[in-house]
């Protein structure tokens, strides 16, 4: 098994509203978006997405990478709708 680069896209697989959560710092952050995307290279994982309303999602949209800082020390791998 070695190291990959990811390049960044993928595809939503699925998704839910998340609006209570007692995990720090994550209950600070409800109501949020934890969706399941496969990735352009194979490997699908959960994440969260951000920059959309749960409404504007639909199974099989494309999503961009984007890093998120969840506290001074922990920085998160997020996705948001991919721009046209």
């Amino acid at each position: 098994m070695s190291w990959v680069e990811a390049g960044g896209g993928a595809v939503l697989y699925s998704h839910s509203v998340v609006y209570r959560n007692d995990l720090p710092p994550f209950g600070e952050q409800v109501p949020y978006i934890a969706a399941m995307v496969d990735l352009d290279e194979g490997p699908r994982m959960m994440t969260r997405v951000v920059d959309c309303a749960p409404d504007q999602l639909s199974i099989g949209m494309r999503l961009s990478f984007r890093t998120e800082a969840v506290t001074d020390e922990v920085t998160m791998a997020v996705f948001a709708p991919e721009l046209l």
